[in-house]
């Protein structure tokens, strides 16, 4: 496991291959660097054998290999972290163990799943609690249930999506509980919905890599596409059916966080709050454990991830 790479070894093992840069070096040789990944953690690597640096320089994505080379310093840095020089690059075989390479967030999915259902349940309007029966079903539930939520930045493990779309609805009512005005039932839906479209935005396959249809229209897109094909099968009034699709829609915020409208009604706000408000905390939840303080990549600033 990468968490246990030291200087000096010799490693072996599957692992996520992320290449960052390709270029060639002053001796006029090539090089390849990146990182590689597992379930315990990332570790920078370099290489320098041309056959297996043209080999990266092909790879369209994060991709698992069986990686062989030698632990040491990083040179490039003045801080002594580790990189692996990579030495032996080879595709993975069927008997190959990958099951460190699959992230699981530490959740008790049965449990999300009841509150998924409960939740579900909850929503007194007929035609958005039909909707949310008809959306949470088959090939698309289950889906839902194994998908992450994202590829690095929060709840990038399998049941993802499930736990943080659950969280952010508990979220999301306690707040409308609290606000007078607040439509509870929409707000629900909202939540419940909000991020629908990752189950076909990114996959759940080695490494999440996002897929075509979610490098072209992105999950905020098909979240509101997924709602308005399940409605048009449904008798929901459009005034319902356009105020969540605005929840939907503006749930990022603002335009310059990458919703195509802004935020203009109460419920909308709620979800939108209640989203940020997880995916922040999930950052205390996914660290390494080296240090009290690390620095977070998605917030930008080093937080405090275990008491001093």
């Amino acid at each position: 496991m990468i968490k246990d790479f030291k200087a000096g070894i010799k490693v072996c093992q599957a692992v996520l291959v992320r290449v960052q840069k390709v270029g060639n070096s002053s001796n006029g040789g090539v090089f390849a660097r990146g990182m590689l990944e597992d379930n315990s953690g990332r570790i920078a690597f370099i290489c320098f054998d041309a056959v297996l640096v043209d080999k990266l320089r092909e790879l369209e994505g994060p991709t698992a290999f069986m990686m062989g080379g030698n632990v040491d310093i990083n040179k490039f840095n003045n801080d002594m972290t580790l990189q692996v020089v990579i030495q032996r690059l080879e595709n993975l075989l069927p008997q190959d163990d990958i099951s460190n390479l699959l992230p699981h967030g530490d959740f008790d999915v049965e449990a999300y799943k009841t509150k998924l259902a409960n939740y579900i349940k909850a929503v007194r309007t007929p035609g958005l609690r039909m909707l949310l029966e008809t959306i949470f079903s088959g090939a698309t539930y289950e889906r839902f249930v194994t998908n992450p939520a994202g590829m690095r930045m929060h709840h990038a493990y399998l049941g993802g999506l499930l736990q943080h779309s659950v969280d952010v609805t508990g979220l999301a009512v306690a707040l409308a509980e609290q606000i007078e005005g607040v439509d509870k039932d929409l707000v629900i839906a909202g939540a419940l919905l909000h991020d629908i479209g990752k189950i076909r935005e990114i996959s759940a396959e080695i490494g999440f890599p996002y897929t075509s249809e979610g490098r072209l229209l992105g999950h905020i897109t098909m979240s509101c596409m997924m709602v308005q094909e399940a409605a048009a099968k449904l008798r929901l009034p459009s005034s319902r059916l356009e105020q969540l699709q605005h929840i939907l829609l503006s749930h990022h915020g603002d335009n310059e966080k990458g919703s195509p409208v802004a935020c203009s009604t109460r419920e909308a706000f709620v979800v939108h709050y209640a989203d940020e408000i997880n995916a922040v905390m999930n950052q205390f939840d996914v660290h390494d454990g080296k240090s009290a303080w690390e620095f977070n990549r998605m917030l930008g600033r080093n937080i405090l991830v275990d008491k001093l």
